[in-house]
Order: C-alpha cells, then sequence, then structure tokens
C-alpha cells in the first residue's frame, strides 16, 4: 500500500459482486487515501452500469493528470 500513497485513484464495485463483498473494496478505499470509492448499488461484477462508471472515472483521471500543476509555493 505504501507505492500508492501519492497516486489516485477511483475503485468501483458491484454491491451484487457474489465473488467478493463490498468490504474488501472498502477497506483498500481505507487505507489508499487518494482513492475514491464508488459502490453501484444494482450492479454485480460488470454490467453496463458499472461501463458508464469505469469511462466517467478514465475521464476524471484523466483530466487530473493532464492538468497543470500548481506552482510551488
Amino acid at each position: 500500500m505504501s507505492t500508492l500513497q501519492q497516486i489516485p485513484g477511483i475503485l468501483i464495485h458491484g454491491r451484487r459482486d457474489i465473488s467478493s463483498p463490498a468490504v474488501t473494496s472498502w477497506l483498500l478505499h481505507r487505507r489508499w487515501p487518494l482513492s475514491e470509492l464508488i459502490i453501484d448499488e444494482g450492479e454485480g461484477h460488470g454490467g453496463a452500469g458499472m461501463v458508464g462508471l469505469w469511462n466517467e472515472a478514465n475521464t476524471r483521471l484523466a483530466d487530473r493528470l493532464s492538468a497543470p500543476a500548481d506552482p510551488p509555493r
């Protein structure tokens, strides 16, 4: 986890995912300071709703990474 401390990320988890409970992504999110956790209440492990969330998350991260850096203070 120390490797991820300064890297932003968005975790997306389907509440109905039977292969991995939502608490798994919640625990990861708690240990990853720059992460955001999105729980999709209507999806399992994939689906149209998840694809939309992945696209939105990727766009937000790309915009964040391509934004000019704040000048040093």
